[in-house]
């Protein structure tokens, strides 16, 4: 017999062993890691994710499904089939990976309806071939793993747009008895209050009477209204990807306690049976998987704790104790304040000026540069592959992500109350930058994703041009603040193209932009070395950003969540609380020259310029 004959053999012997053994592991890493893709957008992380996440059902399907085609009478196999229920259960922290999962709850639902059919059919065949203790703890976990499947299904329907659009509110304000928002910070209390809004706000059911609502009345001071907006996004993630609205619920809590409990009930009766005639390689097994149940449930208790959610729904209950226990681990190291409240805490870059689209021969600075580079030469040039077929691969390859700077953050929610306050006095000065507004208001209106090309190609440039300039050393870091948010909007641009207002697709604006472009960039040589240059191209850019966050729709927002979020989504929110932005009472138009008007609704300008500046190149 040959070394290949004799691996498949002994596979072929442990199969079912290994492959429960690998739906633990992968429920381990699920746990661990699925808490992470909320602060970061690491692409590696996120692909193990996605592999860890559909892998996990497969070898529990599977499993199950080779318990159901062979007969294991001697063996203690047939045990766990209620442990593969409770993997297909999920983790606490990531029950859906993307929002089309809970959108597709109904099929999970037939799903749990076939698996607990199957597993039951399984468990069936043991009956009088095994001892009572061992049938009797099987029974217990068998309704562990049924209660975990079904919290699966019900948070996937809870986090549904369907459900998101059809909650009522109250069952939110409950949550927050009165008086209680006194006994946390600020921007937490503000962030708990204002919640039934956000939610109406992520689900696109504002009313008029809702568009009321004010953030400058919550909170007084800016630094508290971005923490507390950071907050409200980190909280709408947990309700829509992990099981924490379900947790929140009396009868999510009764049948938590029943599940737990009956897991110790079947550890209890297992451990006394009378296991001799078993393998002690499957005796192994077994103890290693309730131990397992018993780890991730005592961690899975620490996660909703962390949440002011669960501060709020105990001080609501009465559970006075817990709640004091929830409010330290929401302020220790382990809680919100420590887990840098910054949402994102990276975001996307996309610099034209060494990508794909240009002809510039740059030295490439990173391992994907001199892949992107190698393949273009290859498929470009050697087997004269069209360039723009091989944008989807520079969509990959290209992109970088980098901290965001708290500078930008701060600047966003800055340029948001100044402009909310022209609102009535359009007296925002723009003395450095007349002729780049004189040619926007044009060339943005007529295609917005060409704009956007050729505005970050003139930042890319004035930057290079002045980087050793002497006057601009001292601001290398508004520079950077301006080269970090034109990359940003370049990334939306290539990579979530539908989250912006374009009047034609990114890749034809790229194409419009690399063959007329050299028409467009003498706007930037009347853009001089200063300080007060580089802040109005920060503030133009920060704009743009807002201007295309009240463009967005609410669903794009909360599907973005599950990758780590984006900036825009930060900016979007913030808006929302000012209610403005389509989602407001005051929509926010690009220029003074835009003739898309709605006479029922006010106006607010992103670029009001002035009439002697209004001329089209």
């Amino acid at each position: 017999m040959s070394a290949m004959e004799s691996f498949v053999k002994l596979f072929n012997e442990f199969e079912i062993q290994l492959l429960v053994l690998l739906s633990f592991t992968l429920q381990l890493f699920l746990f661990f890691a699925g808490n992470l893709r909320r602060r970061s957008s690491n692409r590696l992380l996120r692909l193990s994710l996605w592999a860890a996440y559909l892998g996990a059902d497969l070898a529990a399907v599977y499993a199950l499904g080779y318990l159901s085609r062979h007969q294991q009478t001697q063996q203690l196999v047939f045990f766990w089939a209620p442990f593969l229920l409770i993997h297909l259960g999920g983790q606490d922290t990531i029950t859906a990976f993307a929002l089309e999962d809970n959108n597709l709850w109904l099929r999970h639902l037939l799903n749990l309806v076939t698996q607990v059919t199957l597993a039951l059919y399984v468990f069936s065949k043991s009956i009088g071939r095994h001892n009572t203790e061992l049938l009797i703890s099987g029974t217990f976990a068998f309704v562990a793993g049924m209660i975990k499947y079904g919290e699966r299904t019900w948070s996937l329907k809870f986090g549904s747009i369907t459900s998101l659009e059809s909650s009522a509110a109250h069952r939110y304000r409950k949550e927050l008895p009165e008086g209680t928002a006194s006994d946390v910070a600020p921007f937490v209390g503000a962030a708990l209050e204002s919640m039934p809004y956000v939610l109406k706000v992520f689900s696109n059911r504002i009313v008029l009477a809702d568009r009321r609502h004010k953030l400058e009345n919550t909170v007084d001071d800016l630094d508290q209204m971005i923490r507390m907006v950071m907050l409200q996004l980190g909280m709408m993630y947990d309700d829509l990807y992990t099981k924490a609205l379900v947790l929140r619920t009396r009868r999510g809590v009764i049948l938590r306690c029943i599940s737990e409990a009956s897991v110790i009930v079947a550890f209890a009766l297992f451990h006394v049976s009378e296991k001799g005639r078993y393998s002690k390689a499957d005796i192994a097994i077994t103890y290693s998987l309730f131990v397992g149940c018993f780890f991730l449930d005592v961690c899975s208790m620490f996660i909703p704790m962390m949440s002011p959610r669960t501060w709020a729904w105990l001080k609501a209950h009465k559970c006075h104790a817990l709640a004091r226990l929830s409010l330290f681990v929401f302020y220790s190291d382990i809680g919100y304040p420590k887990m840098k409240l910054r949402w994102p805490n990276s975001i996307g870059q996309y610099n034209l000026y060494r990508r794909w689209s240009t002809d510039r021969d740059l030295q490439p600075r990173t391992c994907t540069q001199h892949i992107m580079i190698l393949l273009r030469k290859l498929f470009v040039d050697l087997f004269r592959v069209e360039q723009k077929k091989l944008f989807w691969l520079s969509k990959i390859l290209d992109t970088e992500f980098t901290d965001v700077d708290i500078m930008i953050v701060e600047g966003v929610a800055k340029e948001l109350t100044l402009l909310s306050s022209e609102r009535r006095h359009n007296d925002k000065e723009w003395t450095h930058m007349a002729a780049l507004l004189s040619w926007m208001q044009g060339n943005f209106l007529l295609d917005f994703g060409t704009g956007i090309i050729t505005m970050h190609y003139v930042t890319e440039t004035y930057l290079r041009k002045y980087a050793s300039h002497s006057d601009m050393k001292a601001h290398a870091g508004l520079m950077e603040v301006c080269r970090k948010l034109s990359g940003y909007m370049m990334y939306l641009l290539v990579t979530h193209p539908s989250i912006l207002p374009l009047n034609n697709s990114a890749e034809l604006a790229l194409d419009r932009f690399k063959n007329a472009h050299s028409m467009d960039l003498e706007i930037g040589q009347s853009l001089d070395p200063s300080k007060e240059t580089l802040e109005e191209l920060a503030c133009m850019w920060t704009r743009l950003l807002l201007y295309s966050a009240g463009k967005s729709h609410p669903g794009m927002h909360a599907a973005q969540l599950s990758g780590g979020g984006e900036l825009i989504t930060f900016a979007w929110l913030f808006m929302a609380h000012y209610g403005l932005g389509d989602s407001g009472i005051i929509k926010i138009q690009l220029t003074n020259k835009d003739l898309v008007q709605d006479a029922n609704l006010g106006r607010l300008y992103a670029f009001c310029v002035p009439p002697e500046q209004q001329r089209l190149f």
